[in-house]
């Protein structure tokens, strides 16, 4: 009778041993090429006052962005809001960078438009004052400033 020689379990795994390798470095972190995202708070937030800081209601402010901003899976880039009754707005998303630009506009009828820029995150946080539109010189379709003629009354 032939007896059967065994090889050790060793040496039969042993032709596997790289992959083995392999695949225990890689089940413990996940996946070797994964990357690490990081969500960041994207805020700005303000108040809008007149020149002696009553504040203002219903004043149109947009907020224009320049980089990766999201309201859940939606990317931002323009977004108008109104002013509270106590003149103040809100504009809050997601973003994966730091110090995103932006700008805001401020308009309101009877005011000057105003336009201020930051980044965030960190918060941006402002107050702008808007002041008073002055009337606009009145001019000709040529341009030109128009002179009101008013005749002096005489006692004739």
């Amino acid at each position: 009778m032939t007896k059967c020689r065994r090889k050790p379990l060793f040496a039969m795994a042993q032709p596997a041993m790289p992959f083995l390798v392999f695949l225990a470095s890689t089940i413990p972190s996940g996946c070797a090429a994964r990357r690490i995202a990081n969500d960041y708070i994207f805020s700005v937030t303000g108040i809008v006052t007149t020149g002696d800081g009553a504040p203002i209601k219903d004043v149109e402010v947009t907020l224009e962005v320049n980089g990766p901003v999201y309201e859940a899976v939606e990317l931002v880039k323009t977004v108008k809001r109104l002013t509270d009754s106590t003149g103040g707005f809100v504009f809050m998303y997601i973003t994966g960078e730091l110090g995103v630009k932006y700008t805001i506009t401020v308009r309101k009828e009877g005011f000057d438009t105003e336009t201020v820029s930051g980044t965030s995150p960190p918060n941006g946080n402002h107050t702008i004052r808007l002041k008073k539109a002055t009337e606009p010189a009145k001019s000709d379709a040529a341009g030109s400033p128009v002179v009101t003629y008013y005749p002096l009354l005489t006692d004739d």
